[in-house]
């Protein structure tokens, strides 16, 4: 009786794990809550990425939301800390009706334009990628490249309360 008590809460347990287990690969898809002003470090949700846009190795983010969960009421669509190791890379992409911007935070790294420029960058320097503009980011140090990412788009609805 003992033994099927421990294995049906074992069982209970593994079952209900699935539940709060994510893909760190996977977004979350669920709306954004919009009353939230303050996203804790320890809270931002893992979204990594390999070979992002076409680029070389892993984009390791850490994100107070996505552009999976934002909607028209939402002028940033997504916000979070990337990091791109020695020698990885966001490929060239092109932003079609949105803003992407980079604000370097710490590391080196080449920044490529629209127009194949390529532009060193450091701390403190931000970078952005306008509507029908692209843009690449690599990292050439010897550390991490970290940088806040935002990608904003104009609202097409009235801003909640």
């Amino acid at each position: 009786m003992k033994k099927l008590a421990v294995s049906l809460i074992a069982a209970t347990l593994l079952a209900s794990a699935g539940a709060w287990a994510k893909d760190i690969n996977e977004p979350s898809k669920e709306p954004v809550d919009r009353s939230v002003q303050v996203y804790r470090r320890a809270d931002l949700q893992r979204w990594d990425r390999d070979q992002a846009a076409g680029g070389q190795g892993h984009l390791l983010g850490r994100f107070a939301y996505t552009r999976h969960q934002t909607n028209d009421q939402d002028a940033i669509r997504e916000i979070g800390w990337m990091t791109l190791p020695p020698g990885a890379s966001v490929g060239l992409h092109k932003h079609a009706n949105n803003e992407d911007v980079y604000l370097i935070v710490e590391g080196r790294g080449t920044f490529v334009d629209s127009n194949g420029k390529e532009t060193p960058v450091a701390a403190g320097d931000i970078t952005i990628a306008r509507p029908g503009q692209s843009h690449a980011l690599k990292n050439t140090g010897h550390r991490p490249l970290r940088f806040i990412n935002f990608i904003g788009q104009l609202p097409n609805a009235p801003a909640a309360h």
